[in-house]
């Protein structure tokens, strides 16, 4: 058959040819990004998936861990989102009595969709909630990776841009975490992504998809509707260069507005009349001079985890080129790019002004970087790169390919570190000690009997949820426990009291010791005591509290017969373990010496042995107790520490100037420590005098005994 005779069939045939082959490659390589992505994914979050919230924001996570088993609960009703906690922080900083734990907070639909998950298949674990996130951020890695062929039309720079955001260190730590602000990214990225394609279709459809998106980031985040906004002014711009029309934007827009301002009005009445869990106010700087302060802690916190070294020299460097180009070739920024600059602007200057209401949050919550600089910054990259003329030569584009699967590699390397060592963990970590605390306590609490449905107080439990959730019960956080919140808070309405051993007395029992009159143990499993309030007033002493004395048959106190006990006098020579023994008979408590610590000491009387078997058996209680003269009082602790392998595994300090009285006179010191058990045969134990603000003082009868 002649084919000229049909010109239009052999044109339709070639066209359908080269569609179809632009449809092949297009689909290879979102199938490349697609593994690449997983494959990061996986690198990064493989060791991680199911561990319950701990490290850098515990506190945080752990809130929105507690609001999908909150919804798990309440047969997730979604317009009830609830904790574990019936006190909330806000607006009353704890003190408000509640017989409900539903909380206000932004749209929740991050935790619900975990919680459906978990209440369909029975199962409760961090992992679920952990994978959602995840999944949920490589899809937002997927659209940048889309996003950015549409800008660049170049696949080894969209995989470059999608791997530069892909290994940014925070972005890394909360992708595979529980917080909303990883879903709301990947939500604006995609709502991004649709109102690029508009730019180049103009199709109505797509400029609705993305207000969709980014009134879903926004709804879940608030601080996403920054660059909701930053479209509208886009648009807004365009409408007044007559470059777009207003008809066709009404309903969507208006859509978006209602369904934001809707919802905050009902997070308003939910946090009227049940409180928030969450902030919702804003922290600005009170001068000039507070906010250098606090971008120098900013700098000095985060700066390496927003993004590495590598990251920001290869970004300065991109930066420079494109505008060298630029300025060498000013037609070859296309309209679409302009456009997406302007937005990219506006959201900058939005973050901006966000940053500046906000300032007192950056220091201490890093992701406020992922809700604010972050996307901006990778658009500005995106920008650049795309404007950077792609080589043409082929051995050029080699080694352009090569450079960037090195600098790839280099990113992921560093970001897999940065995962390990935001897990690095000691004594300072008390959020992670309340996690192995309470690991195992709902079957504790089963094994004596105590009702689920049981209203738990627990006293200093460092972040409110987590020993709620590890307990599976409900209750009150006592955060702060000042002498007089201490005596308010027994009166409220509860069934049990938990206290951490190791926290007891540092920061309940010194703040209010007459609580021993108040409260008895009923159990304690070596990490945590469960207590009920007494009806008559108790007369109790530390050492029956703590268990380790009481009364015999007889009606007679005794005491446990220590399993080890040291006692430095000063009249005696002391054996090999005692160190800085220097002593004088110029004052004594009793006998003809005593011990002195001078200012120019760092560490004064101490006591090390690596032979202590009773440590190893399992976790045992060390009472102290001294005789101290001060001269002057500074910045001084007696400090209890176990080194295992070399790694400091147990380390507690008690300040002495908070202890003592500012007189010259001998004054008693009594402490006891809940030492963990040792599991280590090469360790060492410490007990030593640590004098960090060069005190002066006289010690007699220092000495300690283990139970």
């Amino acid at each position: 058959m002649n084919m000229e005779a049909f010109p239009g069939k052999s044109i339709n045939k070639g066209f359908s040819r080269t569609h179809g082959r632009f449809n092949m490659k297009k689909q290879h390589n979102n199938i490349i990004a697609l593994i690449i992505i997983l494959a990061l994914g996986f690198l990064f979050h493989r060791n991680y998936i199911n561990e319950f919230p701990l490290y850098t924001h515990a506190w945080a996570q752990a809130d929105r861990l507690a609001l999908a088993h909150g919804f798990v609960n309440n047969n997730l009703n979604f317009f009830k989102p609830e904790t574990f906690v019936l006190n909330h922080e806000f607006p009353d900083v704890w003190n408000r009595v509640s017989t409900e734990s539903i909380t206000a907070v932004d749209f929740p639909i991050h935790d619900y969709i975990p919680a459906v998950i978990m209440k369909i298949s029975g199962i409760e674990s961090p992992w679920i909630f952990r994978l959602y996130i995840l999944l949920y951020g490589m899809l937002g890695l997927f659209y940048l990776f889309r996003l950015s062929i549409l800008v660049s039309k170049s696949f080894i720079k969209s995989v470059f841009v999608t791997v530069f955001a892909a290994t940014s260190p925070v972005f890394v730590y909360y992708q595979g975490g529980f917080l909303p602000s990883i879903p709301s990214l990947s939500n604006t990225i995609i709502g991004l992504y649709f109102y690029s394609r508009y730019l180049k279709n103009t199709a109505n459809k797509d400029f609705s998809l993305s207000i969709l998106f980014l009134t879903l980031a926004t709804l879940s985040r608030m601080t996403y509707a920054i660059p909701l906004l930053a479209i509208l002014g886009t648009e807004f711009l365009r409408i007044l260069g007559r470059k777009s029309s207003v008809l066709p934007k009404i309903l969507p827009v208006s859509m978006s507005i209602l369904s934001i301002l809707s919802y905050y009005f009902y997070n308003t009445i939910l946090r009227e009349n049940y409180g928030s869990m969450f902030l919702n106010y804003l922290l600005p700087a009170e001068n000039l001079r507070q906010v250098f302060e606090v971008l120098s802690l900013v700098k000095e916190r985060w700066l390496f985890q927003y993004f590495s070294k590598l990251h920001y020299i290869v970004l300065i460097i991109i930066i420079i080129a494109s505008v060298f180009y630029i300025f060498k070739k000013p037609g070859a920024f296309q309209k679409e790019k302009k456009t997406l600059l302007i937005y990219t602007g506006i959201s900058l200057l939005g973050s901006l002004i966000f940053s500046i209401l906000m300032l007192h949050q950056f220091p201490n919550h890093d992701y406020y970087f992922l809700d604010t600089f972050f996307l901006p910054i990778i658009l500005i990259l995106l920008l650049s790169i795309s404007a950077v003329p792609s080589v043409i030569n082929t051995s050029y584009k080699n080694v352009f390919v090569i450079v960037v699967i090195l600098l790839s590699t280099l990113f992921a390397a560093n970001a897999n570190k940065s995962q390990k060592k935001r897990r690095i963990t000691g004594y300072w970590d008390r959020q992670s000690t309340t996690v192995h605390n309470f690991s195992g306590s709902a079957g504790f609490l089963d094994s004596l009997g105590i009702s689920k449905k049981a209203k738990i107080m627990v006293l200093d439990p460092t972040a409110p949820n987590i020993p709620f959730i590890l307990m599976d019960r409900k209750g009150y956080a006592i955060m702060i426990t000042e002498k007089e919140i201490l005596k308010n808070v027994l009166s409220w309405d509860y069934d049990f009291i938990v206290i951490q051993n190791e926290f007891f007395l540092p920061y309940v029992y010194s703040k209010y010791p007459e609580i021993l009159s108040r409260i008895e143990k009923i159990a304690d499993n070596g990490k945590i005591s469960v207590c009920k309030l007494s009806d008559n007033d108790l007369h109790q002493s530390l050492y029956e509290f703590m268990g380790i004395s009481g009364k015999s048959q007889a009606g007679k106190m005794s005491v446990d017969k220590p399993e080890f006990e040291e006692l430095m006098t000063f009249d005696t020579l002391a054996d090999k373990s005692w160190l800085n023994t220097n002593s004088t008979s110029e004052h004594y408590y009793s006998g003809n010496n005593s011990g002195i610590l001078s200012s120019d000491m760092s560490f004064g009387l101490s006591f090390k042995t690596k032979n202590l078997p009773c440590i190893k058996e399992k976790s045992r209680v060390l009472t102290f107790s001294s005789y101290f003269k001060p001269v002057t009082l500074g910045n001084c602790d007696i400090v209890a520490a176990i080194h295992e392998k070399g790694q400091n595994t147990y380390y507690k300090a008690f300040p002495l100037q908070d202890i003592l009285k500012n007189n010259d006179d001998w004054q008693e010191v009594e402490l006891i420590f809940q030492l963990p058990k040792v599991e280590n045969n090469d360790y060492e134990f410490a007990l030593y005098i640590w004098n960090k603000g060069k005190a002066e003082l006289y010690i007699d009868n220092f000495g300690f005994k283990i139970y």
